[in-house]
């Protein structure tokens, strides 16, 4: 067991438009600091979880992974408007969809890890570059 500890897992999309100092400043705004988390970024973010057996137990090693070695106590979800992995065109239609999939994450996790807290975030403005983040919950 390690002697490393951060209190977070934070999935984020690995689209290259959210630049790593602007994804550090939300977080850090969010009260997720720098140094305190540990950071998956795959298309989708955590989209996959919805998805195929194997992507989602991928997804699920992960949270695992971190709670066993750095003994994290909350899962982040990050996801961002204009995300090609959603590949709809109509923003609040993407929105809406977007937020469904972010309660039955929550719920998938909260089944596979109760003892684990769980906020989901929205990164607004991607397509301008005039970035802000939501909270979801």
């Amino acid at each position: 067991m390690s002697n490393h500890h951060c209190e977070y897992l934070v999935f984020r999309c690995m689209d290259f438009r959210i630049k790593g100092s602007v994804l550090g400043d939300l977080l850090d705004g969010a009260g997720i600091g720098e140094g305190n988390y540990d950071l998956v970024a795959c298309a989708g973010s955590a989209k996959d979880l919805l998805g195929r057996e194997e992507e989602k137990n991928f997804l699920l090693k992960q949270i695992a992974l971190s709670r066993k070695l750095h003994q994290i106590k909350n899962v982040a979800v990050l996801y961002h408007d204009n995300c090609g992995a959603y590949g709809i065109a109509d923003q609040e239609q993407e929105d809406e969809i977007q937020r469904n999939d972010l309660v039955k994450i929550k719920g998938i996790i909260a089944e596979q890890f109760p003892d684990l807290r769980f906020t989901a975030f929205i990164i607004k403005g991607v397509l301008l570059g005039d970035i802000s983040l939501e909270k979801i919950f």
